[in-house]
């Protein structure tokens, strides 16, 4: 970065030197007589466009605006008499040099060519003047011939471009001191420069460096800069997240751990009870190790199914089917349970919907609400499932009647990993996994779904999908 930066400006700087030398020296005095030939130009087009009521008084502003010397003839036959004339410096070449002669010569030209430019050199004109003094300069000398009111003028115009050599000398030593100033100015600028703006990324790569190594306590600074402020901001909050993603995963293999161990533990227990004391071989003994089974299978297959949906090889089979159904079928599932441990599972549904969407899929999400509703719901252990529809939408909400969801913990529960305190958890309680899950297969599904929440006062989780076409116009007939 540093070489770069000096060598950016290194390369502007020279840019800088060259352009100025070219345009001070090689092109000065080209440029200086193209700017007094179009200056001449201009003056004779607008005094000859002038009025010859006013010509005197616009001669003069002219003149003086121009820095140009110029005499108007009135032509009477063959003679012209100067009605006009304007001295800026004494010893113009059409007030001093100029004969009866060059002027009919001129006025012949005139009639022929209709205008005449020459540029003519000053070297012996002047007293004191030789023929090759080069310092005597050139004049430019421009006329024109214009008819008005039956009279015919001829305008003559004359400007003079002084001898730069001189002055080219004195820019070029002037170019030569302001070439070593800005050289030595852009060598300390790039330095100071390059320092400056490479010291913030030096030191991000470095805590960058000791991010890849799993610390999260660094800091990212962006020196005052605001690409790597931005820079800086964003890669703190990677950090961050990156912190908080390391402390879940460290919980969901806690978690994991105590969920596997149970079950597993239980697994052994009873078989081991099974196989050693005779008369414990019956069914209600292989009902449990059936049930922690189940419980196993149901851990893995959250952790399969978060694996293919963060890694999107998960997709959807859309068919049209009764949500309707669907609800009842899960509620059906959750019959043992409620025989054995007192749960009270109320489906209220207003219509049988149908609705186009991954029918196995809309089941885990179903299953998922269920699940997690039965497992924080209330002492009275009741859990309702709603259906309702409304502007063509079908909407389902599972309602529990547990403690609630703090508002700070709102935001949290669709995340990964993310699981409520300790004293709300049920022992039945899986990985954390399931409404991230539920999230994921929504979003998928492009659905609405949230949840209302009040500490003491349980909570409700709810989705919606579009109810098909058909079942559609059967409400809107009815």
């Amino acid at each position: 970065m540093r070489r770069r930066i000096f060598l950016a400006f290194v390369l502007f700087t020279l840019a800088v030197l060259v352009l100025m030398w070219l345009f001070q020296t090689v092109f000065l005095s080209g440029l200086y007589r193209s700017v007094r030939t179009y200056e001449t130009k201009r003056c004779a087009s607008r005094l000859i466009g002038t009025d010859t009521d006013e010509l005197g008084t616009e001669a003069a502003r002219l003149a003086d605006k121009y820095n140009i010397c110029l005499s108007v003839y009135e032509i009477r036959g063959r003679r012209g008499d100067c009605v006009i004339k304007e001295h800026v410096y004494s010893d113009c070449f059409i007030h001093n040099t100029v004969s009866d002669s060059f002027l009919d010569s001129l006025y012949f030209d005139l009639r022929e060519n209709g205008t005449y430019m020459k540029t003519v050199s000053l070297a012996g004109t002047r007293p004191g003047d030789t023929a090759k003094d080069e310092n005597s300069g050139q004049t430019i000398l421009y006329a024109s011939l214009d008819e008005r009111d039956g009279m015919e003028y001829m305008f003559l115009f004359n400007t003079e471009i002084y001898p730069l050599a001189s002055t080219v000398s004195t820019i070029r030593l002037e170019l030569v001191l302001v070439s070593v100033i800005l050289v030595v100015i852009a060598a300390v600028l790039s330095v100071i420069l390059s320092r400056r703006l490479a010291r913030p990324a030096v030191r991000m790569s470095r805590e960058a460096s000791r991010l890849a190594l799993g610390d999260y306590g660094v800091n990212f600074d962006g020196g005052g800069f605001r690409e790597m402020d931005e820079l800086a901001s964003a890669l703190n909050n990677a950090s961050a997240e990156l912190s908080e993603l390391d402390r879940m995963q460290k919980d969901l293999i806690a978690n994991v751990s105590h969920d596997l161990r149970t079950p597993l533990t239980l697994i052994r227990g009873y078989g081991e009870v099974m196989r050693d004391i005779p008369g414990e071989m019956n069914a209600e003994n292989m009902q449990i190790i059936i049930d922690e089974t189940a419980r196993l299978s149901s851990l893995v297959s959250d952790m399969l199914d978060i694996s293919r949906l963060m890694s999107g090889r998960m997709t959807l089979e859309k068919s049209v089917f009764s949500i309707t159904d669907a609800v009842r079928e899960t509620v059906e599932r959750y019959s043992k349970l409620r025989e054995k441990e007192g749960f009270v599972i109320d489906f209220e549904a207003d219509a049988e919907i149908s609705v186009k969407a991954d029918k196995s899929k809309i089941l885990q999400v179903i299953y998922n609400l269920v699940n997690n509703a039965i497992n924080y719901t209330g002492e009275d252990k009741k859990v309702t499932i709603r259906q309702t529809v409304s502007d063509g939408k079908c909407k389902i909400e599972v309602i529990d009647s547990g403690c609630g969801i703090p508002e700070s913990d709102l935001p949290l529960i669709w995340e990964r990993y993310y699981k409520a305190s300790e004293f709300h958890r049920r022992s039945e309680m899986g990985t954390g996994l399931g409404l991230s899950i539920v999230k994921s297969i929504l979003v998928m599904h492009g659905a609405a779904f949230g949840v209302r929440s009040l500490v003491g006062h349980g909570s409700t989780f709810w989705f919606e999908l579009p109810v098909s076409v058909n079942d559609e116009n059967n409400e809107r007939n009815g």
